[in-house]
């Protein structure tokens, strides 16, 4: 009996290792850790979440604009310098295979003026090897713009 309790006992501790160590590197986490950097403003743990052939695909005001991951640690490192107190939430995540789509909230005090401005993101992801690929990411620009007090026109 005692022999057979200790198998149970072990095979629970291998089953809770296995969940815990899936959950450590599930997608949704790797999404979550990539925007805890966005967060802390710095790239050093996009080493971690971020593979070296990473490809980002950035809808913005003038257009779509590509960065590799050098691209994006400058991104990073830029941003953390003009939005102070930044705070990333990611309010939704939806996992299919290697595929994360996420629905994020940011919120963050502009340097220079002081103000808080919010933004709202919906932002794809490609995981290769539990680190992403690639990035599609739509942010709204055009609000973050108008509560910056910046007369932005759609028209020439």
């Amino acid at each position: 009996m005692r022999r057979e309790a200790a198998l149970a006992a072990g095979a629970l501790a291998t089953a809770f290792l296995l969940v815990r160590e899936r959950r450590r590197h599930s997608p949704e986490t790797v999404v979550r850790r990539y925007f805890e950097a966005w967060e802390q403003g710095k790239p050093d743990p996009l080493e971690h979440v971020v593979g070296r052939d990473y490809s980002g695909h950035l809808n913005a005001l003038a257009g779509t604009e590509d960065r590799d991951r050098d691209a994006l640690a400058e991104q990073l490192e830029a941003h953390a310098r003009v939005f102070d107190e930044r705070s990333f939430h990611v309010e939704d995540t939806v996992a299919s295979g290697d595929r994360v789509a996420a629905r994020v909230h940011m919120r963050a005090s502009h340097a220079e003026s002081d103000r808080t401005v919010e933004m709202d993101g919906l932002v794809f992801f490609r995981l290769e090897k539990g680190r992403i690929a690639e990035e599609w990411a739509s942010w709204d620009y055009l609000g973050l713009a108008r509560q910056l007090g910046l007369d932005v026109s759609l028209e020439d």
